[in-house]
């Protein structure tokens, strides 16, 4: 549980995905649907199948970033890679409407989120720094209706201590006096405490397994809470 802290005038950096609303949720679907097509190609081997789709998913994110097209790439390598050629058509066919659906997915907001933002922005300067595909955070950012709370608006290729330094000599920020708050361990908490900011992580059941870390709870400045809205306690 963070300490309360409670003075006006601090910046608060907001990650998105998992943090505002969901997201990863829509890729664990998309690859369980991928997995049935394959299923009923007679492709079953599901640990042939983990290692061949990870290993396009780094592949790509290397080449094309993050985001949701850059991922149904992976899908479309890890199917030519898993299957024989005469049943590719027919994946490319299901692979198409798996796209559509995973592209077309509204993102909700995560409980309290609305509210206790707009409530600490009373308070403190709200910065939106969160990674991913630059058109389709900015998309999901309009359409969540969250954007006029935000001062400032980053999409990261990545998010690590060089990136974080660079937010805060862009934004003028006093590391002392500013807080990352996100749902990732590798990149929202243990990245900010590395580049001298304070960090609260807030759990989220469906973060995706290349974030997870061990996080310093040694680290003076770094903190857990159960739920977004309890930042209107602590901030």
């Amino acid at each position: 549980m963070a300490s309360r802290i409670r003075e006006g005038g601090l910046n608060l950096i907001f990650d998105a995905d998992d943090t505002l609303w969901d997201s990863n949720i829509h890729f664990l679907e998309a690859e369980a649907d991928f997995r049935a097509a394959l299923a009923r190609a007679g492709i079953i081997d599901e640990r042939a199948i983990g290692s061949a789709l990870r290993r396009h998913e780094m592949k790509i994110i290397e080449s094309h970033g993050y985001g949701r097209r850059a991922y149904l790439i992976a899908l479309h390598r890890a199917a030519e890679d898993l299957a024989p050629a005469y049943e590719h058509a027919a994946l490319r066919t299901a692979l198409e409407g798996i796209g559509s659906r995973l592209l077309e997915r509204p993102c909700a907001l995560l409980a309290g989120v609305g509210e206790t933002l707009a409530e600490l922005r009373g308070r403190h300067r709200l910065l939106l720094f969160t990674k991913g595909d630059h058109e389709e955070q900015l998309g999901k950012l309009g359409r969540s209706g969250l954007a006029p709370l935000f001062s400032r608006v980053g999409v990261p290729i990545e998010k690590e201590p060089a990136t974080y330094r660079l937010l805060i000599a862009q934004a003028e920020l006093d590391p002392a006096r500013s807080y990352m708050i996100g749902n990732s361990p590798r990149s929202d908490i243990n990245a900010a405490l590395a580049a001298g900011l304070g960090a609260v992580y807030i759990p989220h059941p469906h973060t995706w397994e290349m974030e997870h870390a061990e996080i310093d709870y040694g680290h003076a400045r770094v903190s857990t809470l159960a739920s977004f809205r309890h930042l209107v306690e602590v901030f």
